[in-house]
């Protein structure tokens, strides 16, 4: 049974909590070398202690006296950028009725002003957009005294506008005008450990302890081309994690989760994962030798399945009761469960065909490989033909369509036009660690070390 083998983990243990969006544990250096300033007005780019920019390598060396909690600022409210110290701040929440306009009137702008400030902001957010509720911050020069004792009057430096829960829209102006931004509003970021043996079932005994099927699956995926998670987890194996729980004041309930690291002892071989960011924003996971976890396609369209029937070239057919090639994989699975799509590709069919398949969908990866997903319940929104889907996106749901005995996923992998077996076709890796960026990643890499060797199993 795909991940049905048991694992028990003991419940996560925090480490420490920061507000600021965290690019993730491995990046500390990257962070530092790939953050540049941008005109937000709570958000600065991350400068820890003991940071050094011009030394991508020197922030945290081997053989010093570091803590995990090095790579994250303290908890606290995120400083304005140099220089907006000195403003004064009015926030204001939207009334019924209140246009810009009218509350540009209020706060003493000239009309010269207003035309200036009305005409940026409405490149950028409708004139009648705003909602009752909404916050807006509004940031002033404060009025100077000359030599001359003459006082000059106050004008508007800054003005933010809330446009979700998520995102805020920041106008800032400089000695080349008003320059326009949107950024995600800060976040809180909590890291937390936990380790376990096994003993009943990742799934089951995971989601016991705490562990919440994003991290579970998070983990089954980093892994699963190195282990078979169908057959090769046995009792006595263990793990250990070092992840993320991000989320925001008040809306804990939405919070992400992320790993940054991983280690698993399977039958007495060590396993380890690095999550390391190359890119802003696109990290993957590594082992310790800097060899990418991940490939192009994800091992299993589902999470959480067990599989009823392999490939083969010769199998009794249930319904028709002949012999004949099962050119594909069955995942058994409720009505419903979501299907993710194993790699990026275009949809070249989505709906029912005539035959056994039922509903199912087609998917071309690139010039050499393709998949199929069949007997579907039903498709996700927004999928059909021609559209382009993401690894990992979810692009059906399983049933028992066409000829099926019952709810389960007939999954396939072509390549260059030729069935291949889903369970034992391996492609391969996607990168490795760039020399570049090498010590970067041993200086994490030594830090995290350290953190999962204190954490224990039970």
């Amino acid at each position: 049974m795909l991940l049905a083998n048991p694992i028990a983990s003991q419940g996560a243990r925090s480490l420490g909590r920061s507000a600021a969006p965290l690019l993730g544990l491995c990046c500390l250096a990257l962070i530092l070398w790939l953050a540049t300033p941008l005109p937000l007005l709570h958000a600065a780019p991350l400068e820890l202690p003991g940071s050094d920019k011009s030394a991508l390598g020197e922030a945290v060396r081997p053989g010093d006296k570091a803590d995990i909690q090095d790579l994250v600022p303290s908890r606290q409210e995120l400083p304005p950028l140099e220089g907006l110290t000195t403003l004064r701040h009015m926030a204001h929440r939207i009334r019924p009725g209140e246009t810009l306009t009218k509350l540009f009137i209020q706060s003493g702008l000239t009309q010269q002003e207003r035309q200036l400030w009305l005409g940026s902001i409405q490149k950028y957010h409708p004139m009648n957009g705003l909602r009752p509720g909404q916050e807006m911050h509004f940031y002033f020069t404060r009025p100077k005294i000359s030599p001359r004792g003459l006082k000059s009057r106050e004008s508007l430096k800054a003005l933010e506008i809330e446009l979700n829960e998520d995102r805020i829209l920041t106008w800032e102006k400089g000695s080349k005008g008003i320059v326009f931004s949107k950024r995600e509003k800060p976040y809180d970021v909590e890291l937390k450990t936990a380790g376990g043996v096994v003993e009943s079932s990742l799934s089951e005994d995971g989601s016991r302890v705490g562990l919440n099927q994003t991290l579970l699956s998070q983990l089954a995926d980093i892994f699963s081309w190195e282990i078979d998670f169908h057959k090769d987890i046995q009792k006595g194996d263990s793990f250990k994690l070092l992840y993320e729980e991000k989320s925001r004041k008040g809306k804990e309930s939405k919070a992400s989760f992320r790993i940054l690291a991983a280690e698993l002892i399977n039958e007495g071989q060590r396993f380890f994962a690095i999550y390391f960011e190359k890119e802003r924003g696109k990290g993957s996971y590594y082992d310790l030798d800097g060899r990418s976890l991940a490939r192009a396609f994800l091992r299993f369209p589902l999470e959480f399945s067990s599989i009823s029937s392999q490939f083969s070239h010769s199998r009794f057919h249930p319904i028709l009761k002949v012999d004949r090639p099962h050119n594909g994989v069955d995942f058994t699975a409720k009505r419903g469960t979501p299907v993710r799509a194993v790699g990026d590709g275009k949809v070249l069919h989505a709906g029912w065909i005539k035959g056994g398949y039922g509903r199912m969908i087609d998917i071309q990866h690139d010039t050499i490989y393709a998949s199929r997903y069949a007997h579907l319940q039903g498709l996700a929104p927004g999928i059909r033909r021609g559209v382009n889907v993401q690894k990992g996106q979810i692009i059906g749901y399983v049933g028992s369509t066409g000829r099926s005995t019952g709810a389960h996923l007939h999954f396939e992998i072509y390549r260059d036009q030729e069935y291949v077996d889903p369970l034992t076709f391996e492609f391969p890796p996607e990168d490795r660690i760039e020399p570049a960026l090498r010590r970067v990643f041993e200086n994490a890499k030594q830090l995290i070390l350290t953190k999962l060797a204190a954490t224990p199993h039970s």
